[in-house]
């Protein structure tokens, strides 16, 4: 729900980004207005088990690639694919897929860990909407009016 810069991964746990043994980190963006979807736009997957199979880690722009078939590859004993899409609208954007997290060897941090993600996951103000419902009745008897609010999710 929040654009920005978020930390998917972090093994172990609580490391910085210098000392992780893997980090991977995605770039989101909204496109078509304010409280639009939201797509990965950039995605790095960097730390020593990263820099152990590829020098710099690797990193990933939905707008480089797309043609490119996606495969999986182990880092550590984890695995993880990132694969280009495309919504119906031409909104190019990464996927990210990661197995074996439990195996790790030790405490997982980031939003597909143990870290918290209720800033990540919180809607905007701006997108909150509250839709009021009133309905009257043909006689002007106020005990036969009703009225709801609905908070949209």
């Amino acid at each position: 729900m929040k654009t920005g810069s978020h930390v998917l991964i972090n093994i172990p746990r609580g490391t910085s980004a210098e000392n992780s043994l893997l980090r991977v980190q995605a770039e989101a963006r909204r496109f078509g207005g304010s409280c639009a979807d939201l797509y990965f736009q950039a995605l790095n997957v960097t730390g020593l088990w990263a820099e152990a199979k590829q020098a710099g880690g690797y990193h990933f722009d939905s707008h480089r690639g797309v043609n490119e078939n996606s495969k999986w590859f182990t880092l550590g004993s984890v695995e993880v694919k990132v694969a280009h899409g495309r919504t119906q609208g031409g909104i190019l954007y990464l996927n990210f897929y990661v197995k074996h997290l439990r195996h790790a060897g030790f405490p997982v941090g980031g939003l597909l860990g143990e870290d918290d993600h209720q800033d990540a996951t919180t809607q905007p103000v701006e997108c909150k909407e509250l839709v009021a419902l009133r309905t009257a009745l043909q006689n002007t008897d106020t005990s036969a009016r009703s009225v709801a609010t609905a908070k949209l999710a």
